[in-house]
């Protein structure tokens, strides 16, 4: 009857080819993502900046034109243009809130339970907000 250590050694023995395997595998796939991924890094910085120069380009050359140029597809070229980062995002204008729909009411702002705002405060907070639009 085998010892303890033996029967280790055995099972290493019949596992060892499998788990060298398996490690190869393993390191293959991980090398292969990480240069697949590289690779696609690269390939959205190219069509960032394909669509930068066709979107720049559009007053003088339009899509259709630089497609019978190049023997590019007009969707691949407006897909770089549509495809393109925005140099700078727009800010959408706030709309106004109905009235009494605010989370704090006027009242709440001045400190007066239930009443008006006759707080100056208030007041020059509205006329500021006036004046901004």
């Amino acid at each position: 009857m085998p010892t303890d250590d033996e029967v280790e050694h055995r099972i290493e023995d019949v596992d060892a080819p499998r788990t060298a395997r398996r490690k190869a595998a393993a390191q293959q796939v991980n090398q292969l993502a990480q240069r697949r991924a590289a690779i696609v890094a690269q390939l959205e910085d190219v069509d960032g900046q394909l669509g930068e120069i066709v979107a720049d380009a559009e007053d003088v050359i339009s899509i259709d034109e630089l497609a019978r140029f190049t023997d590019l597809k007009v969707s691949d070229l407006t897909q770089w243009v549509a495809g393109r980062k925005p140099t700078r995002s727009k800010r959408k204008k706030a709309t106004p809130s109905k009235a009494g729909t605010r989370s704090r009411s006027s009242s709440q702002a001045s400190g007066q339970p239930g009443g008006s705002a006759a707080s100056p405060v208030a007041g020059t907070r509205d006329l500021k907000v006036a004046q901004l639009t």
